[in-house]
């Protein structure tokens, strides 16, 4: 395809090259022949000027690069027939297009492509092998953050009491054996070889919690049926007290895997899509309001399977918010719909990208769509999950940064956002600051997909990750 420009230029601090970066400069050199970006170095050290360059240089798309400190000066410099810039501009001035009038050029307006990154076009992660890795220390020593600093947090983390709420979920893997293709009907027939069964959705969240050292406590709704008593069993089994609302109208949630070695074949979830009584509504909120300030953070995991199929929502997290306790939130939006804007007022929000462009509408650019988000839902903090683009992380006063993700070669990408949210949640509610918890959730999630199935992650095992940091 010819494009439709020959030179366009991007330009910006580019403190933390970001996904959101990389999108831009994908579009822009998907119109342009060539893309110039310009790096802002008003103010910066030269060894902090040469840190920027190479991530910049290092990046694919990008064909030269150049320092400034004047707009003006570097669009009469460079002469670009377009420059390119997030939508979020869209609204304000812009002095490239008054530069630009006098010899035709324009300015165009785009947060690139959600579709187009690459992991690999972020740079130094290329050659990463091992969880913990270069790109660890990297973010651990912009912001001064010490191998001690992150295993004192994590002893802290038995001092805490942490209330789960949301929907039970039972996992089962079967892993199937190929025997051929029908002849009838030309479709795959295979046999089962093994079963296993895993706690999942907030029960597997309680699991992480009590796991890795904390109280924890589930409260949610369950079926009478076999599915329920292996929720139960599984829960004594991981040390999590079970509160639990039996509705013979809603069976227990069991999501059935059919896989062939890594190869998910086939995908069957049995739910009720149905609301909820008001007599168990009533009792959701009744057992929630007398034991919420037991706790020192409750955790809202919202699956869309019912739990939170109740009248007013955020009357439980201004409950929880006004007798001090911690509050995440988290609604997913896979094969449901979720509704995060239910908990308007946590503290801490952990959404993909596709669901919170969903609750904002837009297609601007990930930091405006996280302030955005932040905004609208009042919250302090987001983890913005990008999934193989790792974690953005916004909020407060903080300069936003970003983790790309820890691991190559995931065997099972369930339960990643889960075991996250569990992690930064006790790291939260033990004082840490919002870039030691976004580091040891996203650590704590590459353990996770690590292996098959979702298996509570012990603080043991992630302090030996944290020891290779040393």
């Amino acid at each position: 395809m010819t494009s439709s420009y020959q030179k366009v230029l991007v330009h910006g601090n580019f403190e933390i090259l970001h996904t959101g970066h990389i999108r831009l400069f994908a579009f822009s050199k998907d119109i342009g022949e060539r893309l110039v970006v310009g790096l802002f170095t008003s103010g910066l050290q030269d060894e902090e000027i040469q840190r920027r360059l190479s991530q910049l240089n290092s990046n694919p798309f990008v064909d030269e690069t150049i320092c400034f400190t004047s707009i003006r000066e570097l669009v009469e410099t460079v002469k670009p027939d377009v420059v390119v810039k997030g939508r979020e501009f869209v609204n304000v001035e812009n002095v490239e297009e008054q530069i630009m009038s006098f010899y035709g050029g324009k300015v165009i307006f785009s947060s690139g492509d959600s579709n187009v990154v690459q992991t690999n076009f972020i740079p130094n992660i290329l050659t990463k092998t091992n969880i913990v890795t270069e790109v660890v220390k990297s973010f651990c020593d912009r912001n001064k953050i010490s191998p001690e600093l992150l295993n004192n947090t994590i002893e802290n983390f038995c001092k805490l009491k942490v209330l789960v709420v949301g929907d039970v979920i039972l996992d089962e893997y079967i892993e199937c054996s190929p025997i051929g293709l029908s002849q009838e009907s030309r479709t795959l027939v295979a046999r089962p070889t093994w079963t296993k069964q895993y706690l999942g959705g907030a029960g597997i969240i309680a699991a992480h919690c009590a796991s890795l050292g904390a109280s924890a406590t589930l409260l949610t709704i369950l079926g009478e049926d076999g599915e329920s008593a292996q929720v139960v069993e599984k829960c004594y089994d991981f040390n999590v007290e079970l509160i639990s609302i039996k509705d013979k109208n809603h069976p227990t949630v069991l999501k059935q895997r059919f896989i062939n070695g890594k190869q998910m074949l086939f995908r069957l979830n049995r739910f009720r899509q149905d609301g909820i009584t008001r007599e168990v509504r009533k009792e959701i909120r009744n057992r929630f309001e007398e034991s919420v300030g037991q706790f020192d953070a409750v955790i809202f995991a919202d699956f869309s399977y019912g739990v939170f199929d109740i009248d007013d929502v955020n009357s439980l997290v201004s409950s929880a918010r006004n007798q001090g306790v911690f509050v995440a939130a988290d609604s997913q939006t896979s094969s449901q719909i979720g509704n995060l804007s239910r908990f308007k007022g946590a503290n801490l929000i952990c959404p993909t990208e596709r669901e919170a462009r969903m609750e904002v509408r837009d297609q601007e650019g990930l930091i405006v769509l996280s302030h955005k988000l932040l905004e609208q839902m009042e919250a302090d903090f987001i983890f913005l999950k990008l999934g193989a683009d790792g974690l953005l992380i916004n909020g407060g006063e903080l300069r936003t940064d970003h983790i790309p993700s820890l691991i190559d070669n995931p065997v099972d990408v369930s339960g990643a956002g889960d075991s996250l949210l569990a992690t930064s949640t006790l790291a939260f509610a033990s004082g840490a600051s919002p870039y030691v918890s976004a580091l040891l959730g996203n650590i704590t999630a590459a353990l996770q997909i690590s292996r098959l199935g979702n298996i509570p992650i012990t603080d043991t095992s992630l302090k030996e990750i944290l020891n290779q940091l040393n």
